[in-house]
């Protein structure tokens, strides 16, 4: 079995400094943890979680809660943490909560039964959990006060949209807004207000949830009043008002064009392919992971949010029939 000790030999560093890199306990520099981390893979170096654990009073072991898994942003964000915290040596525990703030409670309690060492957390509806974890908590995608958290630039992600929509001609355009409870969603629509200012008119906007299920009143608001434009709340909620329109037998981007965000791996391959704000789905898991190992290590501080930003995806959707 190889052991640290051989693979500070095989990278020319300290023992210690092997053990920072694969534990997270200290800072070392991005070239060597690059290093150590290329010479542990060509080792075959497998750590014993049950050794660390012994060793360091830590399970070697962190959290993760979901609001919904069926959504497909969420398991991309899942995936990039899942690796990103392998390759740190932890084991992960996911839990899906199903939207359910009940379950999402017993979700805290079942990874405090486990001892995990830190967790990540995307809120079903940004309430602290009560009591609080003594674990370290990391948000993703909605930040809670008083922890830390990692989001994408929702807000600009927004005025995107709204440059889009005047860039093709749009002058009309309804809005399918996310739940305000979440942070994402009121970010979206502030920066998408922003944007369009004065310039295009807003007929409706309706309130929807992040799901492929549209309220009765939003479908009926989309078929019986008319745009130019529709902005889904998320790609989910574009597509299935795609779906209804193509339906309705109207012609798609030619009598109404649509716009989403997220980019979920569906928007590319609906008909027509989605216009959409990709947000940075690796980069949003192992920054939440380095934040909480940062957090495991360090537990004192203040909270630090992270914002990353997000990119247009112009495709054919959104264009002027």
């Amino acid at each position: 079995m190889t052991t640290i000790s051989e693979i500070a030999r095989r990278a020319g560093v300290s023992t210690a400094t092997v053990s920072n890199v694969l534990n997270g306990t200290k800072a070392v520099s991005p070239e060597t943890r690059e290093l150590v981390e290329t010479v542990a893979r060509e080792l075959g170096y497998t750590p014993s979680r049950s050794a660390r654990s012994l060793k360091t009073g830590r399970s070697a072991t962190v959290g993760l809660i979901a609001p919904d898994l069926t959504n497909p942003f969420f398991p991309a964000v899942v995936q990039a943490v899942e690796r990103k915290v392998r390759e740190a040596g932890y084991g992960l525990i996911i839990v899906d909560c199903h939207n359910d703030t009940l379950e999402e409670k017993a979700a805290f309690e079942l990874v405090g039964e486990y001892r995990v060492d830190g967790i990540i957390w995307i809120p079903v509806d940004e309430t602290p959990p009560e009591p609080m974890p003594s674990a370290p908590v990391v948000t993703v995608d909605r930040p809670v006060t008083g922890l830390d958290g990692v989001t994408s630039d929702h807000r600009a992600g927004g005025r995107m949209i709204a440059e889009a929509i005047i860039g093709a001609g749009h002058e009309t355009v309804g809005i399918l807004r996310g739940p305000s409870a979440h942070h994402s969603a009121r970010e979206r629509h502030r920066g998408l207000l922003d944007g369009l200012a004065d310039k295009v008119r807003i007929v409706w906007d309706v309130p929807v949830f992040f799901s492929l299920e549209l309220p009765d009143d939003a479908r009926s608001t989309i078929l019986e009043q008319a745009v130019d434009c529709i902005v889904g709340a998320n790609d989910q909620v574009a597509i299935r008002t795609a779906q209804l329109l193509s339906a309705s037998g109207q012609k798609l981007p030619d009598d109404v064009a649509i716009v989403g965000f997220d980019d979920i791996p569906w928007a590319e391959f609906v008909h027509p392919p989605l216009s959409t704000v990709r947000q940075p789905y690796r980069r949003l898991g192992q920054s939440a992971v380095e934040l909480l190992l940062r957090r495991i290590a360090d537990p004192g501080g203040e909270p630090e949010l992270i914002v990353l930003p997000v990119e247009w995806i112009a495709r054919a959707s959104h264009r002027r029939g």
